[in-house]
């Protein structure tokens, strides 16, 4: 007639508790951290000293050119990792390595900072048989990819970069990051 009125143990609140802070933490370390949000201090007013950029993506060997807006004052850059990214004294980046650096500048006693990802393509041309597969992946990034076979008659790839040889010919496979675009030449043989 009535509900039946059973009273949860007093752990089950416990567990809950435990499981929204593991989420949390979860979040906070994979998430939070590594989006653009986390460098984000304020909002970027017109004449407030700031980076041209403050989350650059680079293709190994790629340069860009960073700077500071707003002033005009003598400006110091290094990087927190020379071997994946060096910086010179005007602010040109070189991506040598694949992996993450930070770029520093200093001006006024201030730090500027640059999430640097220099990022390169695992091969560069792949040879497979008829009926073949070879994953191809992206180093230096936890970001999605999207990839795209030129003809998907001769290979196709899949969502995370499975190369499946369907039939003899040449093909390219183009992945892009962050508005970089990465090649993969690919030949199928019988």
């Amino acid at each position: 007639m009535g509900r039946n009125n059973c009273k949860k143990p007093f752990y089950y609140n416990i567990i809950k508790i435990f499981i929204f802070a593991l989420i949390a933490v979860v979040m906070w370390r994979f998430v939070y951290i590594n989006s653009s949000l986390f460098y984000r201090k304020s909002i970027l007013l017109p004449f407030v000293l700031h980076l041209n950029e403050r989350d650059l993506y680079l293709i190994k060997g790629e340069e860009f050119h960073l700077y500071v807006f707003g002033i005009n004052k003598r400006v110091s850059f290094y990087s927190t990792n020379f071997k994946v990214a060096e910086v010179n004294f005007n602010g040109r980046v070189f991506g040598y390595q694949t992996g993450k650096a930070f770029i520093i500048a200093e001006v006024d006693n201030k730090e500027l900072k640059c999430r640097v990802h220099v990022i390169d393509i695992n091969k560069k041309t792949l040879r497979l048989k008829k009926g073949d597969s070879y994953r191809l992946k992206i180093r230096g990034t936890p970001s999605f990819v999207r990839w795209k076979s030129g003809d998907t008659r001769i290979a196709e790839v899949s969502l995370f970069g499975k190369v499946r040889a369907v039939e003899k010919g040449k093909t390219v496979i183009v992945a892009k990051v962050k508005g970089k675009i990465l090649t993969c030449n690919v030949i199928v043989e019988e």
